[in-house]
């Protein structure tokens, strides 16, 4: 399934994914923000990350095994890294190069779901960043971007 359906779609295991809140209810929320590569990997036995310069693990699985702790300091809100394919080590989630796809690096479509089920069966929110202003670090090589492939997508710098 494509994101942009993912978003869309209320199945009856997605229900809860497709509602939006209004600016007010999210002003009423206490928001955890989360690098989700650098959070959790959800096993406890694999060794800390040693090179911070690529991925180390942290999924959506690790989040699940993590709420207990982040509702326990208070927080009714998460705000995780975006969801889309990025560029090659982008475990920040910032260089998007296909926005069509899920970032297999966080776990997949249906851990996300899972993630999101979880969060609303205790009552806390999830918030996609999503960064519509730039992609990965391709230069002028727009042809490694899907779907704005093309140079008529983007502004000249400034």
């Amino acid at each position: 399934m494509k994101l942009a359906k993912f978003v869309r779609v209320k199945t009856s295991a997605s229900a809860a994914l497709a509602e939006a809140k209004t600016t007010a209810e999210w002003k009423q929320r206490t928001v955890y923000q989360v690098l989700t590569d650098r959070f959790s990997t959800g096993n406890a036995t694999q060794s800390k990350c040693t090179n911070l310069s690529v991925y180390c693990g942290g999924n959506y699985k690790g989040l699940i095994s993590e709420l207990p702790y982040i509702q326990g300091m208070g927080f009714d809100a998460i705000w995780i890294s975006p969801v889309v394919t990025n560029y090659p080590n982008s475990y920040h989630g910032y260089h998007a190069t296909n926005w069509n796809t899920y970032n297999s690096n966080f776990g997949s479509q249906q851990d996300l779901q899972d993630f999101v089920n979880a969060c609303h069966a205790k009552g806390i929110w999830v918030m996609v960043d999503v960064v519509a202003n730039h992609v990965g670090p391709v230069g002028t090589n727009y042809s490694q971007i899907t779907p704005y492939n093309q140079a008529s997508h983007y502004h000249t710098d400034c």
